[in-house]
């Protein structure tokens, strides 16, 4: 008898951060390697469908409690910034494959040119997608004091709630960083979750959620592995965290303009 192939335990959560056939002109490099190509996004939503997998909304993944075990594992979408693309590119496809996922918001950027428009939100959410905070502004939440953090959270969360009319569930931190201070705030506020960019599967009920990034160069054969739950698929990513935690830690601290990072709203 064959040797069962090994699996890692939990739920793909996927993060995408924009779509296009050719990453825009006010993306620099170091942010247009989170560019998918449409056409591979749209062999990701085949993919998923032909092996079987049911895409879930967050929520109900994360307060699932069925045995992850049996059959094949849900599948979680996100999107994170408010692109336009979402609604240009995601949005279309993602209906056409009878499919919903969970786009993460800066609430201040709504509106601003190459982002979404609440109009866009509405449309959306009405058609079945999903609306969760990114944060008032795309900041470095834990560099932020006390009150700082808690009006970035709260503010956020409350403009979604008033114009979708659903509870927001969820924080996404912005460059997936977080400490135990910023979870603590985000429960407090009102909060579920804060999910984080640690590319590994994630569990149904945590403080944190994990997910994976797919890359514009995230080929065929890696996100087969993603979705199989194979640890070909995850330790890259784990290895990428491992490698540059500590370095963008520092960075973050001595020269964060080499990260590309905003430290407060009025940062360029």
């Amino acid at each position: 008898m064959a040797a069962r192939e090994l699996t890692l335990g939990g739920t793909p959560v996927l993060i995408y951060h924009g779509l296009g056939a050719v990453v825009p002109a006010d993306v620099d490099d170091r942010e247009g390697k989170y560019w998918v190509s449409p056409a591979s996004f749209g062999r990701q939503l085949a993919m998923i469908r032909e092996g079987g997998h049911r895409v879930v909304r967050l929520y109900d993944f994360w307060t699932d409690d069925g045995d992850e075990r049996l059959g094949r594992p849900p599948v979680v979408l996100t999107f994170d910034d408010g692109r336009a693309t979402d609604y240009e590119i995601a949005f279309p496809l993602l209906l056409a494959a009878g499919v919903g996922a969970e786009f993460f918001l800066n609430t201040a950027t709504i509106g601003q040119p190459g982002h979404l428009t609440w109009d866009q939100v509405v449309e959306m959410h009405r058609a079945g997608m999903s609306f969760q905070s990114h944060a008032h502004d795309h900041v470095v939440l834990p560099r932020l004091p006390p009150q700082l953090l808690r009006d970035e959270l709260s503010t956020s969360k409350r403009l979604i709630e008033d114009r979708v009319g659903r509870g927001v569930d969820f924080l996404a931190a912005p460059y997936g960083l977080l400490d135990r201070r910023l979870v603590d705030t985000a429960r407090e506020v009102g909060y579920q979750a804060v999910c984080s960019s640690l590319g590994w599967p994630a569990r149904r009920g945590g403080t944190v959620v994990n997910r994976i990034v797919v890359y514009r160069g995230t080929t065929d054969a890696r996100f087969a592995a993603i979705l199989g739950r194979q640890p070909s698929g995850y330790l890259p990513g784990i290895a990428r965290t491992a490698l540059t935690y500590l370095p963008k830690r520092v960075l973050l601290r001595l020269r964060p303009e080499q990260l590309g990072a905003q430290l407060t709203a009025g940062d360029p």
